[in-house]
């Protein structure tokens, strides 16, 4: 349920706070930007409790001889308990900001809204991480996965890039038993080792001409998707952990919102601004505040392997 005095998107529109095409487009676009979303997004589930049922083993059919016993196998199962997470951001602003340029002002506040909400989601499950104190304690992301590869180890000769990003399949495939390899998470600037990756005739691998354009959507026949969260990066600030990519069985992480996305406006409250009081009604300013209830669960990091840039 929305908390007291929050509107979900679905009613901005009657409440006149935000269009309703604009409160779709933010919706829209925060599942569409976040890569987590996009690659898992598929075995979404609604948070109803506090743990997930993992599958551990599967049921083995064997071969009968006549007057023989019938083998006898188990599906097993597990529970790993989701610890769900609240992200929040929060804006303000003058009222004459928005009475002179309405559009323009809702057009912002929906850019930082879908970026911080998306920026927040991933950096939880891939790295643990939040975005303004640091490490989240006592969940788990996509990388604690001990399965790396790093990125410019194999020789042009033996195949280099793409030598490379299949050892990292074959750690999945090798170590995985309850799934399959079904995508990768990219930081942008994998796309430039792709884009500079060449045989040893000096042949482009990844293209058949230089297209700085290119978004590589496809790489290795599996859908890839990028952003800079993967490498723990984000706009403003982050600290680059040389992760350039992630692969693995997308499918296996299971995540949901407790509560989608709401949010809250005031033109009355007092916020504090890092030590600073700022009193809206006083100061004829408004502010927005977003926020989204969300946990995840990973089976078994093994269904990862993470690609890591080369030491210099």
């Amino acid at each position: 349920m929305p908390p007291v005095g929050a509107t979900t998107f679905a009613g901005l529109d009657a409440k006149g706070m935000v269009p309703k095409p604009l409160a779709t487009e933010i919706i829209k676009r925060v599942q569409g930007e976040s890569v987590v979303r996009r690659l898992a997004g598929k075995t979404a589930m609604p948070l109803h409790g506090g743990a997930v049922t993992v599958q551990t083993g599967h049921v083995q059919a064997g071969v009968v001889g006549e007057g023989q016993k019938k083998p006898v196998t188990r599906t097993d199962y597990n529970t790993k308990a989701i610890k769900p997470i609240k992200v929040a951001a929060l804006t303000y602003f003058s009222k004459e900001t928005r009475i002179a340029n309405p559009l323009g002002v809702l057009e912002n506040i929906a850019d930082d809204m879908v970026g911080a909400i998306t920026r927040a989601f991933d950096l939880a499950v891939l790295h643990a991480t939040n975005a303004v104190t640091g490490p989240i304690a006592g969940v788990e992301c996509v990388n604690q996965t001990t399965q790396r590869v790093e990125l410019g180890t194999t020789a042009k000769a033996d195949g280099g890039l793409s030598t490379d990003l299949s050892n990292g399949h074959a750690l999945v495939e090798d170590n995985w038993e309850y799934g399959d390899f079904t995508g990768f998470a990219a930081d942008p600037r994998l796309k430039q080792k792709l884009r500079t990756a060449h045989d040893v005739q000096g042949r482009p691998i990844y293209q058949d001409a230089v297209n700085l354009k290119d978004g590589f959507a496809n790489l290795l026949g599996y859908d890839a998707a990028y952003a800079k969260t993967v490498s723990g990066r984000y706009v403003g600030g982050g600290t680059d952990n040389k992760v350039r990519a992630f692969g693995g069985d997308w499918s296996s992480l299971k995540y949901g919102f407790s509560e989608e996305l709401t949010i809250s406006r005031s033109d009355q409250a007092t916020i504090d601004d890092n030590g600073t009081l700022v009193n809206l009604w006083q100061n004829n300013m408004e502010a927005y505040l977003v926020e989204a209830i969300f946990g995840w669960v990973i089976p078994d990091v093994k269904a990862f392997v993470a690609y890591d840039d080369a030491v210099a």
